[in-house]
C-alpha cells in the first residue's frame, strides 16, 4: 500500500460509489502500523455542509464490541470480590427477577457469553422495533423477554439478537451500579483517548459544541413524480438500546480503538477472549464476504480473508451506516461511516478495495467470487426499491389460495380495535377506505401497517416506513370465537419461528 491509501484512484472509486449507492458523504480512517490516515468525502448535511473526519455518527451495532469489552472489564473487576463472575455466568444469576425467558432451562443456562455471541436461542424478533414503545426502559425490555418465543436451545444456533445485548447492558448496570455509558467512558473511552465519543444522540444534541458536528442521515426515495430526493432521517433513539447500538463517535476516535485491538495494548484486558469465535453460521447477508461459513466472537464477526484473520462488524439504521474491521497480522485496520442506508454497501466495497491493495494481487477465483458478491448486493437493493405487485405478494405469502378466494366472515369494521401482546406491544386497527390499517407510531421505527384480504380470515400484512418495506410482507390470521367475535390476530412476524405466529389479543372492554 502506498504511503497514504487516499490517492487519486481511491478518490475516484469513492466518487463512483457515492453516486452509485446514493450516499451524500463518507468519513474514513485507516491505521497501518504506527501511521493513521483519514479523509472525508461529500456532504454531512444537505445542501452543502462538508463531511469532515470529526463529523459525529451514530455508530449503531459497532457498539456491541464495546459492550463486550465492558463485560470483560466487569469480569476482571469481580475476581477479587465475594461474587466473581465470568463468561459462563448465567445472566439470571445477576438479575434473577428480571431475566426470565420462555423456557426454564434457557433462563437458568443462558450466559453472558451466549448473549454476546448471539447463540442464546432467542431469534431476532425485529418486529419489536415497530410494535413496542420507543420510550420503554431497559428493565421493561428485559422483563418482556419472557413473552418472546425461543426457537433453539442455548449454544446451538447463531441468531442475531439486539434484545440480548440490551439484557447484558442492563445486567452490567445492576452489577456495577453505574449507567453503562458512564462506565464505558470511565473504563474504556477515556483510557483509550476516545474523548469525542458519546452514549446517545440526545447527549450530542444537548451540547451546542457537538450538536453542530452531528451528521444528518438520509434515505433516497421516489417522489411519486418520476424523480427522487433525499429524505432526512432521525438518528437512532431507542431508550433500552444501550450496548446494542447507542454510541456516537468519529472515525478518528475509532482509530484509537482499532490500534488497541491490533496491538493488544492500552488499558484493555482480555483481548483474545473478545475475538475468539464462539459460534459459526452460514448466512449470506449483503455485506458478508464470499465464504462457506462465518464466525462470531463477542461483538465481532470473524472471517478468513485471503489467508488473513479479519475481525469486523457493521452498524446500521435508516440513514446511517458504519463498517469497522482489522487484520491484526498486518497491523491494519479501517473504519468507514456514511450517511445513508446503502452506504453500508459503499463501505463494504471500499473496505475490500483497501484490504486487497494491502494484500496484493488477487486470484481469478477471488475476483469472480467478489463480482458475484457485489452483484448480489445490487440485487438486494433493487428488491427493496422495486414496486411490489399485490398478486405476486399474495402468491409468496399464501401459495395455495383458493380461486376464487373465500370472503371474510364479518364486515371489516368488526375486525377493528386495539390488540395487545404481553411483551409491551400493541396495534390499533382501523378501517380506512375499505382496508384495515394501523398507524404504528409508538415504535422506534414508526410505520404504517396495512392488511390486504387474501382469503377467509387470512390477510397480507405490510409494514412500511416512508413507502419502504420495514418488514417483509407477512401472513395475518384473525380468530373468531363461537359467538362470532374477533378475539385475536396472529402475525407471522419472526421467520425463525417457521410458520408460528405472534398472537395479539383483542381488547374487548
Amino acid at each position: 500500500m502506498p504511503e497514504s491509501p487516499f490517492d487519486p484512484d481511491f478518490d475516484a472509486l469513492v466518487s463512483k460509489l457515492l453516486d452509485e449507492w446514493k450516499v451524500p458523504g463518507l468519513s474514513i480512517a485507516v491505521v497501518h502500523g504506527d501511521k493513521t490516515y483519514s479523509k472525508a468525502y461529500g456532504i454531512s448535511e444537505l445542501p452543502d455542509k462538508k463531511m469532515t473526519t470529526d463529523t459525529l455518527f451514530p455508530t449503531c451495532s459497532t457498539t456491541k464490541a464495546f459492550a463486550a469489552l465492558a463485560a470483560s472489564t466487569a469480569i476482571q473487576d469481580s475476581k477479587d470480590t465475594d461474587n466473581p463472575i465470568d463468561w459462563n455466568t448465567p445472566i439470571s444469576a445477576i438479575i434473577p427477577e428480571d431475566f426470565v425467558l420462555a423456557d426454564d432451562y434457557a433462563t437458568q443456562h443462558t450466559t453472558l457469553e451466549d448473549a454476546l455471541s448471539h447463540r442464546s436461542g432467542l431469534p431476532d424478533h425485529g418486529w419489536m422495533f415497530t410494535f413496542t414503545p420507543n420510550n420503554m426502559d431497559s428493565k421493561t425490555l428485559v422483563r418482556s423477554l419472557r413473552h418472546l418465543p425461543l426457537t433453539d436451545p442455548p449454544r446451538t444456533t447463531y441468531q442475531y439478537s439486539n434484545q440480548m445485548y440490551a439484557s447484558v447492558s442492563y445486567a452490567l448496570e445492576q452489577l456495577t451500579g453505574e449507567k453503562l455509558g458512564s462506565y464505558m467512558k470511565k473504563r474504556i473511552w477515556d483510557p483509550l483517548g476516545m474523548h469525542d465519543t458519546y452514549f446517545s444522540t440526545q447527549e450530542v444534541k444537548d451540547n451546542p459544541s457537538t450538536a453542530r458536528r452531528l451528521v444528518h442521515g438520509y434515505t433516497w426515495l421516489a417522489d411519486g413524480k418520476g424523480g427522487y430526493y433525499y429524505h432526512l432521517q432521525k438518528a437512532l433513539s431507542w431508550m433500552p438500546n444501550k450496548g446494542a447500538g447507542a454510541m456516537v463517535s468519529t472515525v478518528l476516535d475509532y482509530t484509537h480503538w482499532l490500534r488497541a485491538l491490533i496491538e493488544k495494548s492500552g488499558p484493555l484486558k482480555g483481548h483474545d477472549s473478545l475475538i475468539k469465535p464462539r459460534i459459526f453460521h452460514f448466512e449470506t447477508g449483503d455485506v458478508n464476504l464470499p465464504s462457506p461459513y462465518h464466525g462470531y466472537a463477542l461483538g465481532w464477526y470473524v472471517d478468513n480473508y485471503r489467508g488473513e484473520n479479519l475481525y469486523w462488524h457493521t452498524g446500521g439504521w435508516p440513514g446511517f451506516s458504519t463498517y469497522v474491521g482489522f487484520l491484526p497480522k498486518r497491523k491494519f485496520g479501517l473504519v468507514i461511516m456514511g450517511n445513508s442506508d446503502p452506504a453500508r454497501l459503499a463501505c463494504f466495497q471500499l473496505a475490500v478495495y483497501l484490504m486487497d491493495r494491502l494484500l496484493g494481487p488477487t486470484s481469478p477465483h477471488h475476483t469472480e467470487q467478489m463480482s458475484a458478491c457485489l452483484a448480489k448486493q445490487r440485487e438486494v437493493v433493487n428488491e427493496v426499491f422495486k414496486p411490489k405487485d399485490l398478486e405476486d405478494t399474495k402468491q409468496k405469502v399464501f401459495p395455495n389460495l383458493p380461486d376464487p378466494p373465500i370472503p371474510h366472515s364479518l364486515p371489516l369494521e368488526k375486525y377493528t380495535g386495539m390488540y395487545r401482546y404481553p411483551a409491551n406491544a400493541w396495534i390499533t386497527l382501523e378501517c380506512t377506505d375499505g382496508q384495515l390499517t394501523a398507524d404504528v407510531s409508538q415504535g422506534t421505527l414508526p410505520s404504517q401497517l396495512s392488511l390486504t384480504h387474501a382469503s377467509g380470515e387470512f390477510f397480507i400484512g405490510q409494514s412500511k416506513v416512508l413507502n419502504l418495506v420495514s418488514l417483509q410482507p407477512f401472513a395475518v390470521e384473525f380468530y373468531i370465537d363461537s359467538t362470532g367475535v374477533v378475539t385475536k390476530i396472529g402475525m407471522l412476524l419472526e421467520p425463525a419461528m417457521k410458520g408460528e405466529k405472534i398472537w395479539f389479543q383483542r381488547s374487548l372492554s
